[in-house]
C-alpha cells in the first residue's frame, strides 16, 4: 500500500485521501472558514428583520413617515374610561394604582392604621355606581359561583375547595370578617380587577359591570351573616 492510500505524505502530514496531495493543511483550514462563515452571513434574526420603525422617516410611503394615521373615528383604548367610579371603583381626584403597591405589613394590614376603619381604604368609592336590582343580584350570584366560589366558598367563608384541598397558606379571605364588613365597595372592586395577595386579577375573565353585580352579591352574603343589632 502506497503512501497516499495509508492517508500519509512522505514528510508525516496527515492529509485527507479526498484532497489532492497539493493541497495543504493550511489552506485547506482557511477554506473550511471561508465556508462556515458563508452561511452565517446570510443569517437573519428577528431583531434585525427589514421592518418600519414607527415615527421615522420613511421612503416607503407618500407622506414619508413610517407610521400609519389611525383610521377616522378611532379611539385610543381607556380614553372612554372617564367614569372614574364605575371603571376603577376610585374617588375622583385619586390615583388608579392597584392593591398590590399598597404597604402591608406581615398581618396584612396597613401599619398605623385601625383595620376595622374605611380610612384604610380612602380612594375607594362607597357605594355602587348604579342602582341594584333584583337581575343584578341573580347575575352577580351566578358570576360569583363560577369565579369566587372555588375559593371564598358558596358563602363566602374562605371555605372553597380549593382552601379545603390544601391551599390556605394564606387562606382566602371570609367577607363576614369586620374589616371586610366595613370595608367600601370599591375596595372588592380593586381586588377583583387588580388582584391581592395570592389572588390574580381577574380584569380579563370578568367584564366590568359584572365585577360590580359579583360585589352586590357578596354585600347581599354579608348580610345573611350580619347579627340582627337591638330591636332588629
Amino acid at each position: 500500500m502506497t503512501d497516499r492510500e495509508k492517508g500519509r505524505r512522505g514528510d508525516g502530514m496527515s492529509v485527507s485521501p479526498f484532497l489532492p496531495v497539493s493541497l495543504s493543511p493550511r489552506l485547506f483550514c482557511l477554506l473550511l472558514s471561508a465556508f462556515c462563515l458563508l452561511p452565517s452571513g446570510c443569517r437573519r434574526d428577528m431583531q434585525d428583520q427589514p421592518k418600519a420603525i414607527a415615527y421615522r422617516e420613511s421612503t416607503f410611503f407618500k407622506d414619508g413617515v413610517s407610521s400609519r394615521p389611525p383610521v377616522e373615528g378611532t379611539v385610543p383604548r381607556g380614553y372612554l374610561r372617564a367614569d372614574r367610579e364605575f371603571y376603577f371603583g376610585k374617588k375622583p381626584g385619586y390615583r388608579t394604582g392597584s392593591g398590590s403597591d399598597r404597604v402591608i405589613d406581615s398581618t396584612g394590614q396597613q401599619p398605623g392604621i385601625n383595620p376595622n376603619s374605611r380610612a384604610m381604604f380612602p380612594d375607594d368609592v362607597e357605594t355602587f355606581p348604579f342602582p341594584i336590582t333584583k337581575e343584578f343580584l341573580e347575575r352577580g350570584q351566578e358570576r360569583y359561583q363560577i369565579f369566587c366560589s372555588s375559593c371564598h366558598g358558596l358563602t363566602g367563608d374562605g371555605d372553597g375547595m380549593v382552601a379545603r384541598r390544601g391551599f390556605n397558606k394564606p387562606a382566602p379571605a371570609s367577607f363576614h370578617q369586620d374589616k371586610l364588613r366595613q370595608a367600601p365597595v370599591g375596595h372588592f372592586f380593586d381586588v377583583v380587577t387588580n388582584g391581592w395577595g395570592a389572588m390574580p386579577s381577574h380584569a380579563s375573565q370578568i367584564p366590568v359591570e359584572d365585577r360590580w353585580k359579583i360585589i352586590a352579591y357578596i354585600r347581599a352574603l354579608q348580610l345573611s351573616q350580619t347579627p340582627p343589632g337591638p330591636g332588629r
